[in-house]
This record gives structure tokens, sequence and C-alpha cells, in this order.
């Protein structure tokens, strides 16, 4: 059966509130199983904002990256723009609370991720799941329903939006402390390097599909191609290039994955300029031909 990747924004989400936000950057949502009736079992689909999704009760099967999970209460699931999620089964009984915000709003209010792993929250299309005790998520429950309730309030108090700030920042420690331990280091965006390594991640999950060389990013953040990279490798672990690559080898898999295009639609979708160059290019990264990748996950 021929599946399509479905893609869902945040302004979707933030419009389908029933109340007005206060900020569009971010939005907070119970989702059940009778009210997730977009959301389509076997249908990949992905996102374009940062998510923390709590499981409160009942099962999620799902497919992540080339595995498949079974989530349930007391688990936690964070994704990225790029992470292609599936869901196969849910119990009748489902309720989840989600967290959504995007890049340019974890800027905005200073926090950043630090790191080669941490660089793995932000792009890798493989899904980080954990389990918490229940106090904990009792505690990060507290968190998004104040989010919530801030978000939603008519009458915004006068300090309102740094207390959202501190809120996001103290769930972000928390975050650190009980899921990622030593592999996340939260930075405060106090100096240049690291608000240009953001500023190139943001417009490489944006254009990643159309403009993959570094040459490109480094002219349109107004530095040059040997200070971008330095940067980037400093801040990061990683190459430009392994960034873009990395961001671009999600899509390509994700696509040959959902059996709804044609291996020549996909070259022509993400602009490859033949077929050679594209399985030159996907088996540097995956060992192997696109048309052998495809055949083994249809077997």
């Amino acid at each position: 059966m021929e599946r399509r990747i479905t893609f869902f924004t945040l302004k979707e989400f933030v419009a389908r509130q029933m109340n007005k936000q206060q900020y569009d950057g971010f939005t907070i949502c119970h989702l059940q199983k009778n009210k997730m009736a977009d959301i389509k079992l076997y249908e990949p689909m992905r996102t374009d904002s940062f998510g923390m999704s709590i499981i409160l009760s009942g099962r999620l099967r799902m497919r992540i990256g080339f595995s498949e999970q079974e989530i349930h209460g007391n688990m936690i699931f964070l994704h990225s723009p790029t992470t292609i999620i599936e869901f196969l089964d849910m119990d009748d009984d489902l309720d989840m609370i989600t967290f959504m915000f995007s890049l340019d709003f974890a800027k905005k209010i200073g926090i950043f991720f630090h790191g080669k792993t941490s660089l793995d929250f932000l792009l890798d299309n493989y899904l980080r799941v954990f389990t918490l005790q229940e106090r904990v998520i009792k505690r990060f429950v507290m968190y998004l329903e104040h989010l919530q309730e801030l978000n939603l309030s008519t009458k915004p108090s006068k300090n309102q939006a740094e207390i959202i700030k501190n809120t996001f920042a103290l769930l972000n420690y928390e975050v650190e402390s009980e899921l990622m331990g030593d592999i996340v280091n939260r930075v405060v965006l106090s100096g240049r390097k690291e608000k240009l390594c953001l500023d190139f991640i943001t417009q490489v999950v944006e254009q990643f599909q159309s403009h993959r060389s570094v040459q490109y990013y480094a002219d349109s953040l107004f530095v040059s191609r040997k200070y971008l990279s330095r940067v980037v490798k400093e801040v990061t672990g990683m190459s430009p290039m392994q960034i873009i690559e990395q961001t671009l080898m999600a899509e390509v898999t994700a696509k040959l994955r959902s059996n709804f295009y044609s291996i020549s639609e996909i070259m022509q979708q993400l602009n490859f300029s033949d077929l050679p160059t594209f399985s030159k290019f996907f088996k540097k990264n995956m060992g192997q031909s696109p048309i052998l990748y495809r055949k083994e996950l249809l077997n």
C-alpha cells in the first residue's frame, strides 16, 4: 500500500486550540485516541517543531526510524523536525500531554543545546524514549500545565513573558537532569559562536532539500566557509557537511520507507543531479544502494 509522509506544522496545532494563545512559538495539548482523527495508523509523519510527549495512561505502539517501540504510562518521548514516526496501534484509553515548540522560540528565550550528542536531539531521525518515575512525571506535567495556563491567559500579567521563559528554562534543566544526564549541556546564547551555530542549524532544517553546500550557508550567514566550519565543529563536534548530510539522510530514508515515491521521484524532489549521484550518496551513508534498502524493507 502506498503511503505519504504527512507533515504537521506547529501553526496548525496552535490553530486547533480552542482559546487564543499569547505566544505562537509553542503549544501544549492533551491528546486522546478519540481526539486524534487526523493522525492515521500506519502513516509516516513528522512536524516542523521540537517536542516532548508524556504518556499518562494507555499504551502506544510506534515505529521509530527502523524499529518498533511500545510506549506506556510513565514514559516520555522527544522528537525533532527530522524525526519520522508512525503510529501502529493505540489503546482506547490512551492519554498523553504533548509540548511542541519552534527552534526560533528556544532561541529567543536563550536556550541552546550544546555538544555533539545533544545535536542528535535536534536533528536525529531517531526518537528518544525514556521511562521515568511517577514523581518525575507529575512534576513535568505540572510545568507543562502551568505553561499552558500562562499561554492561554486572557489577561497576561506584567511579567508573564519572563515567567514563561523561566518556567521553560526550569523544565529544560529537569529534562537535562532526568533524561540526558551528562549528554546534554545547557548554555545561554551569550557568545557569537553559539548563536552562529544555532542560526546555521535553523537554516539547514529549513533549506536542506534545496541547498547542501557549506558555502551557501556561510554566504547566507555572512561569514567565511572556513570560519563557519571551525565554529560548528567547535560547538557541536560535527562538521557542517555532517549536519547537512544527517538531516538529508533522515528525509531520504523516510521517503524510501513510505513506498509512495519512486526512487527517481525522490532523487528529483531532493535535487540530486542524477541517479548515480544519489545512489553514491546513499551508499556512502548506509552501506547499500537505495534499491537494495527499499527491497529489504519490503521483504
